[in-house]
């Protein structure tokens, strides 16, 4: 058996307001109730090649508290450029708070051949396109980056108004620095690119943590949701979702 909480409920002018009240109910451990889940937004990173392994991230709500994300269906048809993604929950039915719940969902797709692919669910409705360029070189990235692990939002120094990203990772030998990093905007999305760069001399084998901050040009930030991507060493990359209000 697993345990669920139970929130109590009630109705004031119409509005659901969930109360501060939990009880335990216990419910069966089998879930075979898997529902397909409505997608918002998609978001897809840019400056992505064939090199690359190629992620999306979906963004939407489940319809109340007795649902809870699982992973999603994918298929993909490099030849057609097509690619079908299909979000779904498991579905409890229990007593559960009645409000919708957010969700972010990265959907890792791996390498993809270069062209413009189509996004759409099991329905056939179009929630989106990602864009991979066709690699021009040998070499899996066009920079050297910075092993990054972590991306946080707006850190404790940030000003009113004003949006500061940290990247936080690892470096593994005494020789590896963080040169720069370049920002490039897009209009529903940030790329970041951590340049490491590499001294000379007699480099020592150990781990050392970093961490860098990034102010973002705010005048050049769409209000809403925006995606914030930053690449990383190990060809994975790191992505978070940045609510920006009115400028």
């Amino acid at each position: 058996m697993k345990v669920a909480k139970m929130l109590g409920s009630m109705m004031m002018g119409g509005a659901l307001i969930a109360s501060a009240a939990v009880a335990q109910v216990s419910v069966a451990a089998d879930h075979d109730d898997v529902r397909n889940i409505k997608v918002s937004r998609l978001f897809s990173p840019k400056g992505l090649d064939s090199n690359d392994n190629s992620i999306v991230i979906l963004d939407g709500y489940l319809p109340d508290g007795c649902y809870r994300l699982t992973a999603p269906i994918v298929e993909t048809d490099e030849t057609a450029k097509s690619i079908t993604i299909q979000a779904r929950a498991n579905y409890f039915d229990v007593p559960c708070i009645e409000a919708l719940v957010p969700f972010t969902q990265e959907v890792k797709l791996g390498m993809l051949t270069g062209g413009i692919y189509n996004i759409q669910d099991n329905e056939g409705t179009n929630i989106g396109s990602l864009n991979v360029s066709k690699a021009q070189s040998k070499y899996p990235d066009d920079y050297l980056y910075a092993p990054v692990d972590t991306i946080i939002l707006d850190n404790e120094e940030a000003a009113p108004g004003q949006h500061v990203v940290t990247l936080r990772g690892r470096f593994t030998n005494s020789c590896m620095f963080m040169e720069r990093v370049e920002t490039r905007y897009f209009p529903d999305s940030v790329e970041l690119l951590p340049i490491m760069g590499i001294r000379k001399g007699n480099c020592l084998q150990v781990e050392v943590p970093f961490s860098v901050d990034v102010t973002l040009d705010s005048s050049k930030l769409a209000k809403g949701r925006m995606l914030v991507h930053a690449r990383s060493l190990n060809g994975n990359s790191v992505s978070a979702m940045l609510n920006v209000g009115d400028k």
